[in-house]
């Protein structure tokens, strides 16, 4: 089991995706406004980078909070090996089960935005997300597309799932009470990244 199930993390499945390729037939498709545009093989992908990783939380806005220790690819390795054109202003995501959503470029900044592959050591889990998925630690949940298929660098902003149905368009975590799943306890707080506990 993984740490995530072992913690009884909750798990979300907005477009109720049953399954995605498996690890020799999935792939990630880069387009938009990058160098390296195409589709490529999972492990040919991940092959370019080096993993690390980051302890950090990923917060819903459905009121909760879980920090784990994720690797993956450090948002700015990929960037500096996408090579993104200056005048990008959106990234924009999409799962394999059709699953969209965008995030402004500055909002990616935060040196703990990973393209994940892991969590305490072990890959991480389909349920949540497995076996490549965003997680952007300074914004609401739902900017963290699971089971990525595409990443596009765009001009233009293109309104994902949850925001057409009246999510806030930048994602920005709130002021408000949630649940540590860690430790099941209740903390309120203050908005943007949670650091302090």
């Amino acid at each position: 089991m993984g740490f995530l199930k072992s913690i009884k993390c909750p798990v979300f499945n907005a477009e109720r995706i049953k399954e995605v390729p498996g690890r020799e037939d999935y792939t990630i498709q880069i387009g938009g406004e990058c160098e390296k545009t195409g589709i490529y093989k999972l492990d040919g992908f991940l092959a370019n980078f080096k993993i690390h990783t980051v302890s950090s939380r990923l917060t819903s806005v459905s009121k909760w909070s879980v920090r784990a220790d994720w690797q993956g690819i450090l948002w700015q390795d990929f960037l500096d090996w996408v090579k993104p054109s200056a005048e990008y202003k959106f990234l924009y995501t999409e799962s394999w089960g059709g699953y969209k959503t965008s995030l402004a470029a500055e909002l990616l900044l935060n040196p703990r935005v990973l393209i994940c592959t892991g969590v305490a050591g072990e890959e991480i889990e389909y349920e949540y997300g497995g076996p490549l998925r965003m997680v952007i630690p300074n914004q609401w949940g739902f900017k963290s597309c699971k089971w990525l298929k595409k990443i596009y660098f765009t001009d233009e902003y293109v309104r994902g799932f949850w925001e057409a149905n009246g999510y806030g368009d930048d994602g920005t975590i709130l002021p408000c009470m949630v649940e540590d799943v860690n430790t099941g306890k209740h903390v309120r707080i203050k908005g943007g990244e949670i650091t302090e506990f």
